[in-house]
């Protein structure tokens, strides 16, 4: 038969609930106040106590705390009932410890005797006690501040772990912050944290007095009690773990031993040995350092910072994946948008369908099917590598986004996802910087032959349709329409007109309106920008499948390949060539050809005046039209 201890002040509901309770089969006794409470739980021993909220003396909150908090009371139940449901005692009580709350109905007393079979579920019979004499003033005082004395410390605990987590700290600040608490609680000599991770992480505090002799002990029982408790790992490498060791205090002449030690295995209630996140293990020169007060509260301690340290060590490796997969991108993508793709910020991604202004910039090898056919698949799989390598690096350094890599070819983004303002001129100052560092690519673990090694450049500035283009499975982010062909056709020209870099007239408009920035004071985004270019202009063309002249220039900063006098006539005569004055533009070129013989662009115009000379083509426009790509 259970026991029912009913504390209350009315004397008009304890004989009420005495009675009811009595009729539903339970042994009951009363009291009117808190000191009766305490003389009658040390005589009689319930099994569960009612106590009235505003009970004298003794308040139910204050009870409750005495009772939960004192290791002989910790297994009585509780019930805390209340005149009215309120917000205001439902918070007081929650926080109290108590197996339950109840809002009085003295007409319905039904309610409370199946809360109190309800919080009886499972409890064992306490064991009948003699008759004891009365609680002193002293033990009274005493339980009190026992009660209040843990509340604090748990308190203490609590607090200090909120601030540690806050700002979400990494495991390494965690522990930190956590073996500072630990100390001021218990003052080791050793401490010891090892955490059961891929890798063996392990952290130590160890005492300047201590020997290093006493420590390399102190760590190996720490080693064989971790392995004692977590048998699932494949391995203990102990020597490529993971080891953080620090010291404090000062050393002494005599040095100190460990008299005491402890394991303590972090895990939540319930889970196996086998689950176990972490140990954590203290040493002290004192021979009797833990007693049941001490260990109790290093537990509590640990059930605190379990869930804490889970979280850090979750946090701690989602940051290491990220810097992985930042150091595995960034060379292909500008760091905003690495950390949009990591944090799943998409608010700066283009929409599909939306038109951005961007420069495409397309780069293929040159007579790269020769050099495949001379070389093994692993000697030019190991070249592109470091080849796309390094034109990734002066890319992103431009502020662009590799957009995909086809076969030899890249394909470059200016301006999406990411924009900057000069996106041509960014995308031209790139291509100029690729054409200079294919002198540092090394090629001689390829067979060549005569073939030398070089690529061509074609970039065009529009307006393609950007965003994320693919299947519910896979997608890439990419720009899709005419503006995209057609800098995959003037790339093809670079062949043509012997050039290693082609722009379409909307690149030269871009770095044109950069430079008048530039003698306008406008400060250019980078000193990259500013950086004075050579452009000629090579001709006007149609491309393979469109109707729409393009004017194409070269770019470059070497104004050894393009003196003054030449690009003086070269221009006379392209403008002659423009109007269809077919002989006189043949002297410019012609003169252009002496000052520059090896010039490939100036004999194609030369052979075109020769042939319009004698046979000019219907409507003409001033543009070629390109039967090739």
């Amino acid at each position: 038969m259970s026991k029912i201890l009913v504390a209350f002040d009315s004397l008009t509901l304890r004989s009420l609930l005495h009675k009811e309770l009595e009729h539903a089969g339970f042994e009951v006794q009363e009291a009117k106040d808190g000191l009766e409470v305490l003389q009658a739980i040390h005589e009689w021993n319930p099994d569960c106590v009612l106590l009235y909220v505003n009970l004298p003396i003794i308040d139910a909150y204050t009870m409750c705390r005495i009772i939960k908090n004192t290791p002989e009371l910790e297994d009585i139940r509780t019930i805390i009932c209340t005149p009215e449901d309120s917000n205001i005692y439902s918070f007081w009580t929650s926080n109290c410890n108590t197996n339950s709350y109840y809002s009085m109905n003295p007409d319905d007393t039904d309610g409370l005797i199946k809360e109190i079979r309800k919080v009886l579920i499972n409890k064992e019979s306490r064991a009948p006690s003699e008759k004891k004499e009365a609680f002193s003033t002293e033990y009274i005082v005493s339980q009190i501040l026992g009660a209040v004395d843990k509340e604090l410390y748990e308190l203490y605990v609590i607090r200090h772990a909120y601030y540690a987590t806050r700002d979400g700290v990494d495991i390494y600040m965690l522990i930190d912050l956590m073996v500072d608490v630990l100390y001021t609680i218990y003052q080791f000599d050793a401490f010891g944290i090892i955490i059961n991770d891929s890798k063996l992480l392990e952290i130590y505090r160890k005492a300047a007095s201590l020997s290093q002799k006493e420590f390399e002990e102190f760590k190996y029982i720490a080693h064989s009690d971790f392995q004692e408790r977590i048998h699932t790992r494949l391995s203990y490498d102990w020597k490529s773990a993971q080891t953080i060791t620090s010291s404090f205090g000062i050393a002494q002449k005599k040095e100190n031993r460990i008299k005491s030690y402890e394991c303590f295995p972090l895990k939540k209630d319930g889970e196996k040995e086998d689950d176990l996140i972490c140990t954590i293990h203290i040493g002290s020169s004192r021979e009797t350092a833990f007693n049941i007060r001490t260990r109790e509260r290093i537990n509590f301690f640990c059930s605190v910072y379990i869930t804490l340290i889970k979280k850090a060590i979750a946090s701690t490796r989602m940051r290491e994946t990220e810097q992985k997969i930042k150091k595995a991108f960034s060379r292909f993508l500008p760091p905003t948008l690495i950390d949009n793709i990591i944090s799943e910020e998409n608010s700066s991604m283009p929409q599909i369908g939306e038109k951005r202004q961007v420069a495409i910039l397309i780069a293929d090898i040159r007579d790269f099917t020769a050099i495949s056919e001379k070389n093994t698949p692993e000697a030019i799989v190991e070249f592109l590598n470091t080849y796309f390598t390094t034109m990734g690096q002066i890319i992103v350094k431009h502020g662009g986004t590799i957009d995909k890599f086809m076969g030899d070819s890249i394909m470059a983004l200016f301006g999406a996802p990411e924009s900057y303002i000069y996106n041509g001129n960014r995308a031209a100052n790139a291509a100029l910087e690729m054409i200079e560092a294919l002198k540092t690519i090394d090629t001689s673990s390829l067979a060549m032959g005569n073939i030398t090694f070089n690529i061509g450049i074609g970039i065009h500035y529009g307006q393609p349709i950007a965003g994320s283009i693919g299947s519910q499975n896979k997608k890439e982010y990419t720009v899709i329409g005419d503006d995209v062909n057609l800098a995959s056709r003037i790339e093809g020209l670079t062949k043509l007109y012997g050039v290693p870099i082609i722009i379409t007239d909307s690149v030269k408009a871009d770095i044109d309106t950069l430079q008048k920035d530039t003698q306008n004071n406008e400060k250019p985004e980078s000193e990259e920008d500013s950086i004075p270019h050579i452009i000629h202009h090579l001709d006007n063309v149609k491309v393979k499948g469109k109707s729409k002249a393009v004017k194409i220039y070269t770019i470059t900063q070497n104004k050894e390949l393009y003196p003054d006098p030449f690009l003086e006539n070269y221009s006379k005569g392209l403008n002659q060539y423009e109007i269809g004055n077919f002989s006189t533009a043949f002297s410019y070129f012609r003169k252009a050809e002496h000052i520059c013989p090896n010039n490939i662009a100036t004999k194609r115009l030369l052979e075109r005046c020769t042939t319009y000379q004698t046979n000019k083509p219907d409507n003409w426009d001033g543009a070629v039209a390109l039967t090739t790509k």
